[in-house]
């Protein structure tokens, strides 16, 4: 493409488009830091559980387990949503600079949404919790473990 004299306007897009794209970058590693903390969160609290009902798996360890991997999984969905919502914004920008060029420009980021927030293949960790601690709260309450 050749090399063209950006407008005042132009400018201020870009740099706007910039900082968006900053804050996408930030709000990606806190989602990643989210994953990490809920592991060791839940970890931590398996244990403190288990030593406060006097070494016995009871009820309680599965309800907190659960309720931290799920409070975990809507923290890590709403980061997502936004980090989708901001690269849209983005590609906004750009497709504002390339009309008020004369030129042609794709969008290629998809509106967000909660449902595919909620549920896409970076949530898989929770999945794979939610379904551990669903699965052997199951087998203690039908006394298969325990």
């Amino acid at each position: 493409m050749p090399e063209y004299n950006r407008s005042c306007s132009d400018e201020i897009d870009h740099a706007i488009a910039d900082q968006m794209h900053a804050a996408a970058l930030q709000i990606s590693k806190t989602c990643f830091d989210l994953k990490k903390l809920c592991v060791s969160v839940l970890g931590a609290c398996m244990v403190i559980m288990i030593k406060f009902t006097a070494n016995k798996v009871d009820h309680s360890i599965f309800a907190v387990g659960t309720a931290l991997v799920l409070g975990f999984w809507v923290s890590d969905a709403t980061s997502y949503f936004y980090q989708k919502a901001l690269r849209l914004a983005i590609d906004h920008r750009f497709k504002t600079i390339a009309d008020r060029n004369g030129e042609k420009y794709p969008l290629t980021s998809s509106s967000p949404a909660i449902l595919k927030a909620l549920f896409n293949m970076s949530m898989s960790l929770y999945f794979v919790l939610f379904a551990i601690l669903v699965t052997t709260w199951f087998a203690f309450r039908c006394g298969w473990i325990g």
